[in-house]
């Protein structure tokens, strides 16, 4: 019984002191690690750590800063500056007014067709037009005559009704020659269609053949564009896709000119990203008088945001967890907290804090790294 009770005891006694030099070798790592972790992501950096001597702290402070996006962008005539005409009615070309590279303005005659249909449309215009004439006539000599006590006024509704009918059939007439664009001023059956120019601009394209049948499908036979102004449609990336609403000027580049600067403006910014690229489209208006720039050329966008104060703190000063981006703020002696930021790369390799730093606060800018785990 009491060899039993010696082997307690030494059970006992090895067991307290495994636990005290189990003790003692972690208080030895922390020691000479030289960090302790306290509470809500802050560390403190004890007086004899070895760390002291390469971490270096500067206070936030506020820079001059014009942020830039570069991108690329195709070069595309302004929609409402833009036409392709083709035949709008089936016939054969009997006759074209233009060619290429001709400056034609709104409704110059581009080319004629002999169309079938078109003379069914002249011939219900004057019809309709010549039976309205006719109706109102009736109906103006029928109220002449029951103001003189001659005509009852059951006559008059019949003549109002029948100068309706007939109104109502060359409106519907003469919607159907607006539709086509038909000049009704001049209109003769079995003239041949003249297809006019909807905008200003110039002739790009001309594919009239005379003698050719076209069909109401067929593809445009003419293009027409204005290109003293055109558009530059740009992809930005969503990292920039903030920026884009301080942008203050773009710089474009083609690679004919690339010694030439040209400029230009955003005039529109899409309000949602596109889901397979995860771009945000962006449309910039040139002026491009002196014709540089041409429909499907590529160009190298700089896009200029207006300069402002910003926080920009180094690389180095950033970690990455699965949290987010964070700095090691310092807020005491030897004290310092992890603090999440949002940053944004500036063109000259430091990163832009958006969030989560202000004016005056404390951050570690080297030697950080040791800090990370």
């Amino acid at each position: 019984m009491r060899k039993n009770n010696i082997c307690v005891k030494t059970v006992l006694v090895t067991s307290f002191f495994v636990m005290v030099a189990c003790n003692n070798n972690s208080n030895q790592g922390s020691e000479e690690n030289g960090v302790k972790q306290l509470a809500n992501d802050t560390i403190e950096i004890t007086e004899s750590s070895n760390l002291i001597g390469k971490l270096k702290t500067e206070k936030v402070t506020l820079s001059p800063y014009m942020a830039t996006i570069k991108t690329t962008g195709e070069i595309t005539p302004i929609p409402t500056e833009y036409a392709e005409i083709a035949a709008p009615l089936p016939g054969r070309v009997v006759k074209t007014h233009i060619h290429l590279g001709q400056v034609v303005k709104v409704g110059s005659p581009l080319f004629d067709i002999a169309s079938s249909e078109y003379s069914e449309i002249a011939k219900e215009y004057i019809r309709t037009h010549s039976e309205m004439q006719q109706a109102e006539r009736a109906l103006n000599r029928v109220k002449d005559l029951y103001d003189n006590h001659v005509a009852s006024s059951r006559e008059v509704e019949e003549a109002q009704t029948a100068y309706n009918i007939a109104r109502g059939e060359f409106n519907h007439a003469l919607a159907v020659t607006k539709e086509y664009q038909i000049n009704t001023e001049n209109l003769i059956v079995g003239r041949p269609m003249t297809v006019k120019s909807p905008i200003q601009g110039k002739v790009l394209k001309n594919d009239i053949v005379i003698g050719e049948y076209l069909k109401e499908d067929a593809e445009a036979k003419v293009i027409i564009a204005n290109l003293d102004k055109v558009w530059l449609k740009a992809n930005i990336s969503e990292k920039d896709a903030p920026l884009v609403s301080n942008i203050q000027h773009v710089d474009i580049r083609t690679v004919a000119n690339n010694d030439s600067v040209l400029h230009g403006k955003i005039v529109y910014v899409g309000g949602m990203l596109d889901p397979d690229t995860r771009t945000l489209q962006t449309i910039i208006e040139c002026d491009n008088r002196n014709g540089e720039l041409m429909p499907n050329m590529y160009a190298d966008l700089t896009l200029y945001q207006a300069e402002k104060d910003c926080i920009i703190i180094p690389k180095e000063a950033v970690l990455q967890s699965n949290e987010g981006r964070y700095v090691m703020r310092k807020v005491g002696e030897r004290l310092y907290c992890r603090t999440y930021v949002t940053v944004h790369s500036s063109s000259d390799g430091r990163l832009i804090a958006l969030d989560g730093l202000k004016v005056g606060d404390e951050i570690i800018t080297k030697g950080v790294f040791y800090l990370a785990n």
